[in-house]
């Protein structure tokens, strides 16, 4: 016990550290900001939640000490906090007699959904930091992409420059709601081979081709797009949603694209391209995504494996 508790005093200084070095203002520690999520991960899943729940509180506490409440409340709500139901719940497990060691594991799709609500709710409640109303914010963004570019120019503001702040201020919380789900993954992903290497990992490896989202969720997908469209705080607010759920659909798709293309001998040059393009002009995630919906109600994985499975011997 005392080991384990060394160990989360130690990752929430690393932690602290990672979230902390941002206010340098250097472009170097943009990278280690992001990474701030991982110590805490590793040791929840390393340890236990108890052990990511000090780390979380150590951290808390050494950033409130040294920068104020606000950095504080950004690093509970936007790192500690999801760090920490993260690792929480890949380790949630119930006996089943037909999963692998008799227990059934929180799916891995389960997972890119919490993710996507943690990053949903952490750039929800930072817009309404920023502005309780649309017009606040509208003018706040658009005042700071002003005072960028004139610091930049050292020109008054043209109407151009107008409506490039305003395509900012509509596509800026989608993107950092996309930003933040993506550090959340990618902290959970380095977080779990860590813990597999050191032989800590309670559960067993999962196969990432077999990702899938449950149908339920598509109502969700469904009503957040249509809410993006209306005008006001609620239409921003639902973009954010919107862009977390089609990122989880994307990872469906790829997943689902890894399954059916097992065993092809084009399935390189497949998934590098469907990889390198969405990678390099973002779109196709959009059709990745379309991909996994069909999936979610299909069941394309298993259709495309009875399509390819031999014909039955006809030597009667």
């Amino acid at each position: 016990m005392s080991l384990h508790f060394l160990v989360a005093i130690a990752a929430g200084v690393a932690s602290a550290l990672l979230a902390a070095g941002v206010a340098a203002g250097s472009m170097v520690a943009v990278p280690l900001f992001y990474l701030a999520p991982l110590p805490v991960m590793i040791t929840g899943m390393a340890f236990s939640p108890v052990a990511a729940f000090v780390a979380v509180l150590v951290a808390s506490v050494g950033l409130w000490w040294n920068f104020g409440g606000t950095f504080l409340l950004a690093y509970v709500l936007g790192m500690g906090g999801p760090a920490l139901g993260l690792a929480y719940a890949a380790l949630l497990a119930r006996a089943e007699p037909a999963g692998r060691d008799g227990l059934l594991w929180f799916p891995v799709g389960g997972l890119v959904l919490l993710a996507a609500l943690f990053a949903t709710i952490i750039v929800c409640v930072a817009v309404l930091i920023m502005a309780p109303d649309y017009e606040t914010y509208r003018a706040t963004v658009i005042n700071m992409v002003d005072a960028m570019t004139a610091s930049q120019t050292r020109l008054p503001p043209e109407q151009d420059t107008v409506r490039m702040a305003e395509l900012v201020a509509q596509v800026l919380p989608s993107m950092a709601a996309a930003a933040s789900m993506g550090s959340l993954l990618v902290c959970m992903y380095l977080a779990g081979r860590a813990t597999l290497v050191s032989g800590r990992l309670a559960r067993p490896w999962p196969s990432l081709s077999a990702v899938r989202l449950p149908v339920k969720t598509l109502p969700a997908l469904a009503v957040s797009a249509v809410l993006s469209l209306l005008p006001g705080m609620l239409g921003l607010l639902s973009s954010v949603a919107l862009a977390t759920l089609v990122i989880a659909y994307a990872l469906a798709g790829f997943s689902a694209l890894h399954a059916m293309t097992m065993g092809m001998g084009a399935r390189f040059l497949i998934l590098a391209g469907a990889w390198t393009a969405t990678l390099l002009l973002g779109w196709p995630g959009v059709i990745m995504a379309m991909l996994g919906c069909v999936d979610a109600v299909m069941d394309l994985r298993s259709r495309f494996r009875a399509g390819r499975q031999p014909p039955p011997a006809n030597d009667r």
